[in-house]
């Protein structure tokens, strides 16, 4: 439905050729605009387009929806610096009117990260370990305020009609086709579970199994996941899915990112990092317990998670952990004294802040890779934890405990890792949970945890477990 062709016939697919051209520039200009309901869009360009990339944070009044790319490059796990690279090149040719909306950080770059034990699944082939895309169209709201954003590599804007009139046009379409869509109808999307081998009697194996090694292996904790497979009986409504998302999880990041015919969805309590010019921000999110079922059994359920041995052993190994990653790139570094409990509406957590200020804001994906896979989805120490994840779980997590995120040339980025979240491929939904396991562990105590965080995808859909 974009006219984005029109202002770059004159230039290549290939990202790497428009960079080594000294004529070529790459530009990125901004435009207000009215307010759009995203996941009317979300809906239409999650069924038309190959390449969606959808993105909330309710509470704080931040959404942004791409649907066609200029580029998308893929690099495998150790290739952050090649990433890095391109980033920098991008910069250097950048032309761009963010500056007139300072009040804002508009996104220009998109990144997602698969967890980093490859096993060549079939189900995840429409997906690179590491992908880097620089989206044609954005659209961006903050707090009531709504932006286009277009990106395009051009040799100067004398080859191409006035970029305004352009961005109107654009604008004009979005607006025309925001009328002619439909919200949706009442109905909810029915799933079917498949009968397969990820129930108790072999999750408790598993973990029996991987208890024992803890043992020898000197393991302080590893994360074993679940996949539970369901078929698609009812088609998904993504405006369906995504309302009542941001409405019942705003407290959380809620994603969805299309590659081809394969769509990756969640919706995630965890940061793994932001940052802010030479500033950041992450957290420790470790330790769980259950929702009360009034607010006397909430408050004595909160009582326990914060004096739980167990949870705070957990909690304090990832803030060792975090501290220890990013020494070598911070100045100085800055932990809250005593955890919090984040409340969602299914499961609690222990949460502590952690801040700093970086001695280089060039850093960010050195202090990324660093930081992945955190303690709470992989575990401790993280090379043992990924050998035995590799040769315990019997499927491939691909974007499951990855990354996604967004970022700018101003050094503002935001990535979060990617739990309570489900891949939807030919007709079938995988979802995914993770606990965490020590020496001491119940089976079951870790199954029914595992039952409460596929709820937040799972209760999205009719006849689901």
């Amino acid at each position: 439905m974009s006219n984005t062709s029109q202002i770059s016939a004159n230039t290549s697919n290939d990202l790497t050729e428009n960079l080594v051209d000294p004529n070529k520039v790459f530009f990125s200009y901004a435009v207000k605009i009215s307010q759009l309901k995203f996941t009317l869009l979300l809906e239409h360009f999650a069924k038309t387009a190959e390449d969606v990339f959808y993105y909330s944070e309710p509470e704080v009044n931040i959404s942004f929806l791409s649907f066609e790319q200029l580029n998308r490059q893929s690099f495998s796990f150790d290739k952050y610096e090649l990433l890095a690279d391109e980033i920098r090149k991008l910069k250097s040719k950048l032309i761009s009117n963010h500056s007139d909306f300072s009040e804002f950080n508009l996104p220009i770059f998109l990144t997602s990260v698969k967890f980093p034990v490859k096993k060549d699944s079939d189900e995840w082939k429409d997906f690179g370990d590491i992908d880097f895309i620089v989206p044609k169209i954005i659209l961006f709201q903050h707090s009531g305020t709504s932006f286009l954003i277009a990106n395009f590599f051009s040799e100067s804007f004398s080859h191409h009609e006035n970029f305004n009139d352009f961005l109107e046009r654009e604008t004009e379409l979005i607006y025309n086709l925001e009328t002619r869509l439909e919200d949706y109808k009442p109905g909810n999307t029915i799933i079917k579970p498949v009968n397969d081998n990820n129930g108790f009697e072999n999750w408790k194996n598993k973990i029996t199994s991987v208890v024992e090694e803890i043992k020898q292996e000197r393991i302080d904790k590893v994360v074993i996941a679940r996949r539970v497979d369901n078929d698609i009986v009812t088609p998904i409504n993504w405006q369906k899915t995504f309302d009542e998302l941001n409405n019942i999880f705003s407290t959380c990041t809620n994603f969805l990112y299309k590659s081809n015919e394969s769509i990756f969805f969640g919706s995630t309590p965890e940061v793994l990092i932001k940052f802010s010019g030479n500033t950041f921000f992450t957290e420790a999110l470790a330790g769980s317990a259950m929702r009360g079922e009034n607010p006397d059994q909430d408050k004595a359920l909160e009582n326990d998670l914060l004096s739980s041995e167990k949870n705070n052993v957990e909690h304090d190994a990832v803030i060792d952990y975090i501290r220890k990653s990013v020494n070598e790139f911070v100045e100085k570094i800055e932990v809250v004294k005593n955890p919090i409990v984040k409340k969602l509406p299914n499961i609690q957590h222990l949460q502590t802040s952690v801040t700093g200020t970086l001695k280089s804001k060039e850093q960010i994906f050195k202090i990324i890779s660093a930081l992945f896979p955190t303690p709470a989805v992989c575990g401790i120490p993280k090379e043992l934890s990924l050998k035995m994840i590799e040769k315990t779980e019997d499927f491939d997590r691909g974007l499951f405990s990855g990354i996604v995120g967004w970022f700018n040339a101003d050094y503002y980025g935001e990535f979060f890792v990617t739990i309570r979240s489900a891949l939807v491929k030919d007709n079938k939904l995988y979802a995914y949970a993770g606990c965490g396991i020590v020496e001491g562990s119940d089976p079951k105590e870790e199954f029914e945890e595992s039952v409460l965080k596929l709820k937040p995808i799972l209760s999205l859909f009719n006849n689901a477990d």
